[in-house]
């Protein structure tokens, strides 16, 4: 199961419940295509967001 973190610009930061240290980013999802990232720390992923997307 997994658990939002933070929400940025719309995209939902988010990790396994009861880990640390793998944030993950939903870039597209539905119609049988997932294009995610992963990422060690929320940091890495904020600035993923506010560059990339």
């Amino acid at each position: 199961m997994y658990e939002t973190v933070k929400t940025v610009k719309g995209y939902d930061i988010t990790r396994m419940k009861g880990t640390k240290g793998a944030y993950h980013v939903n870039v597209r999802e539905g119609k049988g295509f997932r294009e995610f990232h992963t990422f060690k720390t929320i940091k890495a992923a904020v600035e993923f967001i506010e560059k990339v997307l």
